[in-house]
């Protein structure tokens, strides 16, 4: 067993680890700082904040951007999602809100529908899919959910914007049946590219089903596919070079295009049940700036994203023109 696994292994000596973690990442290393090293770590360069070029490095820059935007820290919370919708007069495309609770302890277990699905409210992947409570055992779903409770998301990743949202767990409707999400890449308002992702049949009750990641431009042609390691039942994409689009995806473009108007960059993330539309989330960070993009797509993307500086230096240049 590694030293990391045995700290794991013991409760009260990880609860202290992660606290010594949250302290040194919180007061004494910069968020700027935590950015460059981690984005050194995953791929082997320095970060150039000043002068970011790829899509990648934008996105890096945009942790850092995104850290003090009122919105991005709305629209990217769970909760507060529902309330960016309503602004946008979108609240149609919310999957129906169950409950709220601001710790585990204040869920009511005995006033929930037998299915539904429990996400902390500021981070991803923590997401209880409750399909037939019944045959659950709810001191082992709190076990769960009180685990979460203390993780501090998007500290290991450098995503500062997650620490600005209040932690807490909204509960959502069950909807079955959804075979793959759309995704929407929106540079400065304007949609580039989008992310299907296939997933597994078999759901899980904890976290996300293993997927196939299909990266297409906006026709449907196949730009790069990936997919998780170990699949159950693996999904043929052998020789795909387009990818059907859904009879919604031109309501998905113009609705995306409002909800994406405030943001340098941020991906719509769709999904349709029984022919109905919703909004998964926003995600202003995906993977956490940590993905693996053909130079291609880096290259292409990266330069359809205008930061904030630049538009501020384009706009002075023009005044000093005129």
């Amino acid at each position: 067993m590694t030293f990391k696994a045995k700290i794991k292994a013991n409760a009260s000596i990880n609860s202290l680890y992660r606290k010594l973690k949250y302290g040194y990442y919180k007061y004494l290393m910069s968020d700027k700082r935590h950015v460059q090293n981690v984005f050194k770590k995953r791929y082997n360069y320095d970060l150039n904040l000043n002068n970011p070029k790829t899509f990648t490095e934008k996105i890096n820059y945009l942790k850092l951007y995104y850290a003090n935007d009122e919105k991005a820290i709305l629209a990217g919370d769970k909760i507060g999602l529902h309330a960016f919708l309503k602004q946008k007069q979108l609240a149609n495309l919310a999957v129906p809100m169950v409950a709220l609770a601001d710790s585990v302890k204040d869920i009511q277990w005995t006033e929930l529908p037998n299915q539904f699905v429990i996400k902390k409210s500021n981070a991803s992947k923590m997401n209880l899919i409750v399909r037939d409570l019944a045959q659950l055992s709810v001191d082992e779903l709190k076990q769960i959910l009180k685990k979460w409770e203390k993780q501090v998301f998007g500290l290991a990743t450098a995503e500062p914007h997650y620490e600005k949202m209040q932690s807490r767990f909204i509960i959502e409707k069950y909807i079955p049946n959804i075979e793959r999400d759309w995704k929407i890449f929106f540079c400065n308002g304007e949609p580039y590219m989008l992310e299907a992702y296939l997933w597994e049949k078999q759901e899980k009750l904890v976290g996300h089903r293993k997927t196939v990641y299909i990266t297409a431009d906006l026709n449907g042609k196949v730009l790069q596919i990936d997919a998780d390691e170990q699949m159950a039942q693996p999904i043929q994409t052998s020789g795909l070079k387009f990818i059907d689009l859904p009879p919604q995806f031109e309501q998905m473009i113009d609705y995306g295009r409002i909800l994406a108007e405030d943001f340098p960059f941020v991906r719509v993330d769709f999904f349709v049940n029984d022919g109905q539309l919703f909004l998964g989330e926003l995600t202003f960070t995906p993977a956490a700036g940590l993905d693996n993009y053909s130079e291609e797509i880096e290259q292409w993307l990266g330069e359809k994203i205008s930061l904030p500086h630049e538009k501020r230096r384009a706009a002075g240049s023009s005044i000093q023109r005129s």
